[in-house]
């Protein structure tokens, strides 16, 4: 009877699909491909059978489909952004993104399946506008503010990374700031810092406010750029004392003036 029983447990192991490691397989497609685009053939890139096999996806929905005859692997209405997938979040800027698939293949035959790991690179293009956070920038500048002073401009952000981010900042003064202020790019890695130069003596008796166009560009082909507008608020300063109008003021007074006449104005 034990001996029966080992006999019925073999048999019932053997039953059981056996899924095993195969060939590692790497593709590469660009970010946002149409429905339908195909990334890569298992049967005619890496050898595996295209006749007598059933084909399936296990992981990499709903990013991915595979043709259950062929192993080809084709793009879904669901579209692979680089920038809203879970996998790249954690990266640092100019690494590469995969998106993990698995792929059983099973013999129609002997219905023994085995698995396939594999691996796309989405590769990054140049599909969102660099934007200041706000579409009105305003700096606090005192009128006593030395020349050559800098001050630092908030950083415009792009989803995109590496060549596609941030390239450029440019300053477009209005006429009457030109003269009085200019634009210094500190760079820090892959981080450019856009900042304020004061060029010229500020007073604010002259002028309260001065407004500019600030544009941010980023380096893909084509270029994608936009601009904010940057509000620069003068504050007082206590720089003038206070004066009389004449250096001398005369006025004549009867002696029986009344209290509280008025003498000079």
């Amino acid at each position: 009877m034990q001996r029966l029983a080992s006999c019925l447990g073999l048999w019932l192991f053997l039953q059981l699909p056996c899924l095993g490691s195969g060939t590692r397989v790497v593709y590469k497609v660009q970010e946002e491909q149409p429905p339908n685009t195909l990334i890569g053939s298992l049967a005619a890139d890496y050898g595996f059978p295209d006749m007598g096999h059933l084909y399936k996806l296990e992981v990499g929905a709903p990013y991915l489909r595979v043709d259950g005859k062929t192993g080809d692997i084709y793009t879904t209405e669901t579209s692979i952004d680089r920038e809203s997938l879970r996998e790249c979040q954690q990266f640092f800027p100019g690494e590469p993104c995969f998106l993990e698939f698995e792929v059983s293949i099973t013999d129609l035959l002997n219905n023994s399946p085995r698995l396939l790991e594999g691996q796309i690179e989405v590769l990054d293009i140049n599909d969102n506008t660099p934007n200041f956070a706000s579409p009105v920038i305003t700096l606090a500048i005192p009128e006593n503010t030395n020349i050559g002073a800098l001050f630092p401009i908030p950083l415009a952000m792009d989803r995109d990374t590496g060549a596609n981010g941030v390239a450029s900042y440019e300053l477009m003064p209005s006429p009457d700031a030109q003269k009085l202020f200019g634009l210094q790019v500190a760079e820090d890695q892959d981080e450019k810092q856009p900042q304020l130069i004061v060029m010229g003596n500020l007073d604010r008796e002259q002028s309260e406010s001065y407004d500019l166009t600030i544009k941010v560009q980023d380096g893909g082909s084509p270029p994608r750029a936009s601009s904010a507008l940057l509000r620069i608020t003068i504050l007082d300063m206590n720089d003038n004392a206070p004066k009389f109008e004449k250096p001398l003021y005369e006025a004549e007074l009867s002696e029986n003036s009344p209290i509280g006449h008025s003498v000079l104005q």
